[in-house]
């Protein structure tokens, strides 16, 4: 705007106008000629001023980097933030158990798809409703949304309201949440999980318009202002994001160090490429990971701004925003959400994935458990992890190919990393892969890259020499994706063949 301003003012100024601006003295300087001439304060006085004022500025200056805010004693931490903490001080519990009792869990579920008396749903529900069922019975191939739906229930068991805002988050972008119902005959709308559950807690789900900016906005101070609340702002695609770009680097990133203020929003960003085309397809995980303060030096999660993880399984899911909650203070967290797995039969979670004494783990090793006879070990991210175990199958490479997935990104999981490459052994563990789908100049490869060399120079000194990390996956490109299904499908083909050179 100033800068607009000033264009105005150099189309409509003449030269002779200024000539004449210029001319004039300064306010002050118009102010200290007055004082002086009224005889109220001599010319070494105002010396005196101006110098004494200076130097005050000049030492607060320097002691900016030496001060520490007094948070406990900030508004942040009073009223309704009462026995919060702040994240760097020695109260904060960074990784709670967040797994519930099998028999909550059996209840939430029900609850979730319960219909009431009357009530006339789609048809097509009555099969996601029966799935559910069917899986909490048998304790197995529980999907993404039933445990979105058992965590968003046992945490309002616990007192906790929930928030969903976004376009048709009441059915769910891909058809898999209908946390909403609607009767066919007279559009009557209910929302299972309130009409059932008893707790104090309570779930709003805002069907709101594509004003990302906006809606983000709001949803970003009722985090600020309830602690008790799980905010969440879910984009209809990742990539959609970037009209709300302004409140996230603003507001979002630099909450806490800026503003000194927590929050505990969470952005829940659908990311694959699928061969759907350049938009669509990416949240721009590299955007996010670059506005963290992530650092090499393995410091704990307290000491980070925003978390960003990629998870691969529904009870991971369900961990990681319980654990939003369960904390005694808040953080910002980016699910860089795989829609490709949301009905994955192979991504499915078991009813003891969720139960006490389970909670999110940053790295999950490869549970085939080859670590004595595998020869290269791959590190990945996302939903390729599937695509990956079954080429392993069929090339019958079982024994020698360790695929580990990182599922935090920020903060990095170094010391969990390095716990799991310390269990290959060293006479056959010879490469260390990171493969991703993304283009190289894209995706996480350039966050973790000297993260991972960090854990293998700590590990090499335990045992791990001769390892060496490599980077396969596509190249550098300026879209996200491609943008014909046939040429997608192409490259993802021989990026999962590349995985299993040389073996």
């Amino acid at each position: 705007m100033g800068v607009r301003i000033n264009r105005i003012l150099h189309a409509t100024l003449t030269n002779k106008d200024w000539n004449l601006i210029s001319a004039r003295r300064s306010v002050p300087q118009m102010y200290e000629e007055k004082l002086i001439a009224e005889e109220i304060l001599s010319l070494e006085d105002i010396n005196t001023v101006r110098t004494q004022y200076r130097s005050q500025l000049d030492d607060a200056l320097a002691q900016v980097p030496l001060y520490t805010p007094q948070l406990a004693k900030t508004p942040m931490l009073q009223a309704q933030w009462s026995g919060m903490v702040w994240p760097a001080s020695e109260e904060a519990r960074a990784d709670p158990e967040t797994g519930v009792k099998r028999e909550v869990l059996e209840r939430v579920g029900t609850a979730s798809v319960k219909v009431p008396e009357g009530f006339e749903i789609h048809a097509k529900l009555n099969r996601h409703a029966k799935s559910r069922l069917a899986s909490l019975a048998s304790g197995k191939g529980l999907d993404w949304a039933t445990a979105e739906a058992m965590a968003f229930g046992t945490l309002m068991l616990e007192g906790n309201d929930v928030r969903i805002s976004g376009q048709d988050v009441g059915r769910g972008t891909f058809s898999q949440r209908h946390a909403m119902l609607v009767d066919q005959k007279d559009e009557r709308v209910v929302v299972p999980l309130n009409d059932v559950l008893d707790g104090e807690g309570k779930i709003e789900l805002a069907n709101s318009s594509l004003s990302e900016m906006a809606v983000l906005g709001f949803e970003l101070g009722t985090s600020w202002e309830r602690p008790n609340l799980l905010p969440i702002w879910e984009a209809q695609f990742g990539d959609f994001f970037n009209g709300a770009q302004i409140i996230i680097d603003t507001f979002v990133n630099s909450s806490e160090t800026k503003w000194l203020k927590q929050s505990g929003i969470v952005l829940l960003l659908p990311h694959g490429l699928d061969g759907a085309g350049p938009e669509h397809s990416s949240s721009r995980v590299e955007r996010f990971l670059q506005l963290t303060n992530d650092r090499y030096e393995g410091e704990s999660a307290v000491n980070i701004n925003t978390h960003v993880v990629f998870p691969t399984t529904p009870a991971q899911y369900f961990h990681l925003l319980r654990r939003q909650m369960i904390r005694n203070y808040r953080k910002p967290l980016i699910v860089v959400g795989p829609k490709g797995l949301l009905r994955l039969s192979a991504a499915a979670s078991s009813l003891s994935d969720f139960e006490p004494g389970t909670k999110f783990r940053p790295v999950l090793n490869d549970p085939l458990g080859n670590e004595n006879t595998a020869k290269r070990v791959i590190v990945v991210s996302g939903k390729i992890y599937y695509d990956l175990i079954k080429a392993r199958a069929e090339h019958k490479l079982d024994e020698q190919v360790s695929i580990i997935r990182l599922e935090e990104l920020a903060p990095f999981p170094f010391q969990e990393l390095k716990e799991v490459l310390e269990e290959y052994t060293k006479e056959t563990l010879g490469e260390v892969m990171y493969l991703q789908e993304e283009p190289r100049n894209q995706g996480a490869w350039t966050h973790v890259r000297e993260r991972i060399e960090w854990v293998l120079r700590d590990a090499k000194g335990l045992g791990m020499s001769g390892a060496r990390l490599v980077y396969r996956g596509r190249k550098e490109s300026a879209l996200p994706a491609p943008g014909v299904s046939k040429v997608y499908k192409e490259q993802q083909q021989r990026v999962i063949e590349a995985a299993f050179e040389g073996l």
